[in-house]
């Protein structure tokens, strides 16, 4: 067929193409289940179109390799997990077209690079939501998991290879010294530190790290298969693969939603040639001999985003590592507009991944293949985008490459701690802890489940009490809290109300799991006396609230000896408004007041340390303070000496005070202090008016000042004022057409919650 003849055929389809979608749009929005129960011809009709459709649905999935077939009828089309092959298909589909486009655009341009290789996809349903239907993989574990938390979480060796300190100095238990933050003593719980931070911190990155060369290319992906080690035997022999090497890749899959703590359920490790998958589960207690790679300073091993891998290694496998690598900092520090490891595979690699396995169940056991291509791809590139990132750093800059070494020396020294053994100091060594609960609240983990979900702060005993039941069930059945409760679930059930019963429990609106459902009795009782112990506390709250506070103070418990000296005090110092003593010693010798802070038993010398010169500055307190003194001294000598102005005796007659006035005018003075007060008032004096005085009485007129008969009438004038009031406040009619010439109104306020209201407080309707 001719390039003509295809182009014509595909102008034919996209019309009726689109015309089919339209018509079932259309259709959509029909009630057609009412149109067949009226017609029965038109049912027969629509239920054949219907299987002729479905029948074309199941043969486009056969022709795409899923071997899953809808069947024909009601209740095999309503669940979605019938259509989800469907969807899978449609997304496989799309994804081959858009690596189709890529490839005519790459082709169109004058890009030279090698084509984009794709990650094999599969549509197999097991893949997804597979963890309810597998038995759980820790009751075949050799160590049964211990979730107790009985003491500090000691490192899982029995050796130490690669070392520069013993073993034995290395694993014993640290008792914290105290901390002082804002003046509060903090004590550490103890811990074994980690068994390998003074070698991440001594032992030099070989030299090749820091020597540009060219990257060496990975092997062809279609033509490399992985090795799957599940035995002893296949273990070692990769070990002795393994030795002599430069650089390794390393990558784990790790499992924690049916398991408290998490399972490292694979490890991924590739050289330059090869590529292993460990099966960490079969092997997890058997895998402490990869020490002697791991920690060997001599090899780097690369890995991409180890903040979390380097804490898995060591809590499940007893494993650490020395000369570390982190492909997530080299991003970083190149500026990279991306960091995760499928844009390194999809920029340096030309391999483009897949997100469908990131929340994949891991423990399934046989991996399906294209599980297994997955895990491989997170490994298989990676030595040779670390020799491009590692060139592009001594290029850009030389602190660059320094500093992602010191970052990744840094994750290397994370070390694992259960929750209870947390530290409860902010230092530096704290931010490298990780716990399987990483509260900013260590007293009171749950409450960012309050702050999230806008939880009322009196129903704080109910989300803890439901907090603490969640995590004890979790820890006794090795389950993750989010699979015991979910957080909507928790607070769904902090929210009920009064009286609380199993129907209120399992009606909750939320998914209800299958813990809360098995245990929903004791659930209900639980709740039922937590919420009556809140509303005795209320109470007892409001009880203390609505106490009247008297001021009066309690015979039984007067100290009669302060009050005594509280008098004997006061009186020495109402004896000083009379006192002929200096200012010093007002101030020293006798004083009630400043004796202690001026007294003889202070320090006479004080010391400054000047950091500019590095000098130490002596000062004699007891020189400056007699100058001081001294100065104040002078100064109270001087105030008293202008202070001895004589006070006129005032006035008792206001006839001889206004003959006095009349025959000589009078100078206001200035108002005088009495220098014999502690506190000197102001004095009070009649407050006469000296022009007032010297007026002449005023004639009273004979005739009255208002002529009653001739004036207008009042009370009228008062009825006009009123009738003028009242027409000024009148109410304006209404205008139906007034909202028209109103502006855009502003959102309101959302409603703010009370948090002052107990749980006493109800606003029940009735």
């Amino acid at each position: 067929m001719s390039q003509q003849d295809r182009t014509d055929v595909f102008e034919g389809i996209l019309p009726k193409a689109m015309q089919t979608i339209r018509a079932a749009s259309s259709l959509a929005a029909q009630d057609v289940n009412f149109y067949k129960s009226v017609d029965s011809q038109l049912s027969t009709e629509i239920d054949n179109s219907a299987r002729k459709l479905m029948h074309l649905a199941n043969k486009f999935m056969n022709a795409t390799g899923e071997e899953t077939l809808i069947q024909f009828g009601k209740y095999n089309v309503e669940s979605e997990t019938n259509w989800k092959p469907i969807s899978n298909v449609l997304d496989s589909v799309f994804e081959k077209i858009d690596f189709a486009f890529d490839q005519a655009t790459k082709k169109s341009t004058k890009s030279t690079k090698s084509s984009m290789t794709y990650l094999e996809d599969s549509n197999e349903s097991s893949v997804q939501n597979s963890g309810k239907r597998i038995r759980k993989p820790q009751v075949n574990f050799k160590v049964a998991v211990d979730n107790s938390e009985s003491s500090p979480f000691r490192p899982k060796i029995t050796s130490k290879p690669n070392s520069l300190k013993s073993y034995e100095e290395s694993t014993t238990l640290v008792n914290p010294e105290p901390i002082y933050e804002e003046s509060v003593e903090i004590i550490d719980p103890p811990y074994y530190s980690h068994p390998y931070e003074y070698e991440i911190d001594s032992q030099p990155y070989p030299e090749s790290i820091l020597v540009k060369s060219d990257p060496i290319p990975s092997k062809d992906w279609n033509t490399t298969s992985a090795t799957w080690v599940d035995t002893t035997d296949a273990l070692h022999k990769m070990i002795q693969d393994l030795h002599g090497l430069t650089a390794l890749a390393v990558d784990l899959e790790h499992h924690d939603f049916r398991s408290y703590y998490g399972i490292v359920c694979l490890m991924q490790i590739s050289n330059r040639d090869q590529d292993w998958i460990v099966d960490t589960i079969a092997l997890r207690d058997d895998l402490e001999p990869l020490n002697v790679i791991f920690t060997d300073p001599n090899v780097v091993k690369v890995f991409h985003g180890a903040f979390m891998d380097i804490i898995w290694l060591q809590r499940d496998l007893g494993l650490y590592i020395v000369s570390l690598f982190d492909t997530y900092h080299a991003s970083r520090a190149l500026g990279f507009p991306k960091f995760s490891l499928a844009y390194l595979l999809e920029t340096f690699a030309n391999f483009k991944t897949s997100k469908k396995y990131q929340l994949a169940d891991w423990r399934i056991r046989p991996l399906i293949p294209a599980m297994m291509s997955y895990a491989r791809s997170d490994t298989h590139f990676l030595l040779n985008i670390f020799d491009q990132l590692r060139n592009k750093l001594i290029d850009s800059d030389e602190d660059k490459l320094k500093k992602v070494l010191y970052e990744s020396r840094q994750v290397a020294k994370r070390r694992f701690e259960f929750t209870k053994y947390r530290p409860l100091s902010n230092t530096k060594t704290s931010s490298k802890v990780s716990c399987p609960v990483m509260s900013n609240n260590p007293k009171e983990p749950y409450s960012s489940i309050m702050y999230q979900y806008n939880v009322p702060r009196h129903r704080k005993n109910v989300v803890e009490t439901l907090y603490n039941w969640r995590d004890l069930h979790a820890k006794t059945d090795d389950e993750s809290v989010r699979y015991v409760m979910s957080n909507q679930l928790l607070v769904n059930l902090a929210n009920l109300n009064q009286p609380v019963d199993v129907q209120k429990v399992l009606n909750c609106a939320s998914f209800v799991t299958d813990h809360v459902r098995l245990n929903a009795k004791e659930l209900a009782d639980l709740l039922e006396l937590t919420l009556k112990e809140s509303t005795g506390s209320d109470w007892e709250s409001a009880d203390q609230w609505d106490r009247p506070k008297s001021d009066s103070l309690d015979d039984e418990n007067i100290d009669v000896d302060s009050i005594i000296r509280a008098n004997q005090d006061f009186d020495k110092i109402s004896q000083y408004k009379q006192t002929t003593k200096s200012g010093k010693e007002l101030l020293v010798n006798n004083s009630t007041l400043f004796m202690e802070i001026f007294g003889d038993n202070k320090q006479e010398i004080t010391l400054e340390y000047n950091a500019g010169n590095n000098v130490v500055i002596r000062h004699n307190f007891r020189a400056e303070y007699n100058d001081r003194v001294e100065a104040v001294s002078l100064a109270l000598e001087e105030f008293e000496e202008k202070s001895k102005i004589e006070i006129a005796e005032p006035k008792e007659d206001i006839e001889e005070e206004t003959e006095v006035l009349e025959e000589e005018p009078v100078v206001p003075q200035e108002e005088q202090l009495d220098p014999n007060e502690v506190i000197t008032l102001r004095n009070k004096k009649s407050f006469h008016n000296s022009k007032n005085i010297n007026k002449k009485p005023v004639e009273v007129p004979s005739e009255p000042a208002v002529d009653y008969a001739n004036a207008d009438k009042i009370l009228l004038d008062n009825n006009k004022r009123w009738d003028a009031r009242k027409e000024k406040n009148k109410k304006r009619s209404f205008n139906p057409f007034i909202k028209e010439s109103e502006g855009p109104q502003g959102s309101k306020k959302s409603r703010r919650m009370n948090s002052g209201k107990s749980s006493t407080f109800s606003n029940k309707k009735r």
